[in-house]
């Protein structure tokens, strides 16, 4: 697994009901957030949104993104990327210029 680190504009952002999943059989991740970045179209990258110990650093991640999405601001992000799949889980989301 690495960590990987990716900024850019946002060309995706979708919220889903917990447990549907994202993305093919072989390359899913378990997440209800997913964003997309256009200096990485092939990835997708997502974090779960629950009412666990992560829940407020996670519910402050979704609302950069949709500040992001909404006025065009750039991000980064740090996420896990398993060997040879596409679509990762974020552990950090920031805005930068």
């Amino acid at each position: 697994m690495a960590l990987i680190q990716s900024s850019g504009k946002l060309r995706l952002l979708r919220v889903h009901d917990v447990g549907t999943k994202f993305g093919p059989p072989t390359d899913q991740i378990d997440v209800e957030v997913v964003f997309g970045l256009d200096t990485e179209p092939a990835r997708s990258i997502g974090f779960k949104l629950r009412n666990d110990s992560q829940g407020l650093a996670r519910q402050g991640m979704l609302d950069i993104l949709r500040d992001a999405f909404v006025n065009g601001l750039k991000v980064a992000t740090d996420y896990e990327l398993p060997a040879g799949k596409k679509n990762g889980v974020a552990i950090r989301v920031w805005l930068t210029k």
